[in-house]
């Protein structure tokens, strides 16, 4: 079912971020080909090493490559994918994602994305219950 799928999973800070190399290592098993952006925040939690290796593919964290210096375009990683799952969203992303900014490789491209996006919500549950939060 996912076999030739162009999945694109978006990592922000959080304590979940852990649990996404199984994600993609999961996706990847199934045939889909996956890219993985992080924000910044979510290198504090794991290492764009790691999501490297389980995706098979570079990993996306600032608009410019660190190495050579190339432009990551956020729109041609917005629509090359044909979903975008956003794990862990965290408040400040969704907060951020609700009012349409864009400070980050992940959060522009989520204003370019042409595809269907997933948000899986990730903090605790005082924070989750927050009107703030319930708003965005």
């Amino acid at each position: 079912m996912l076999a030739g799928k162009k999945i694109l999973v978006g990592i922000t800070g959080g304590i979940a971020a852990y649990k996404i190399p199984v994600l993609v290592r999961a996706l990847v098993k199934q045939k889909a080909e996956v890219k993985v952006l992080m924000t910044p925040a979510a290198r504090e939690f794991i290492s764009p090493l790691t999501m490297a290796t389980v995706s098979r593919h570079p990993v996306f964290v600032d608009f410019f490559n660190p190495e050579n210096g190339a432009w990551n375009s956020h729109v041609e990683l917005g629509t090359w994918a044909d979903l975008f799952v956003i794990a862990p969203a965290s408040a400040n992303t969704i907060g951020k994602m609700a009012c349409g900014i864009a400070d980050n490789l992940l959060l522009t491209t989520y204003l370019s994305v042409r595809c269907p996006v997933l948000i899986a919500p990730a903090m605790d549950c005082d924070m989750w219950k927050h009107p703030a939060v319930q708003q965005n």
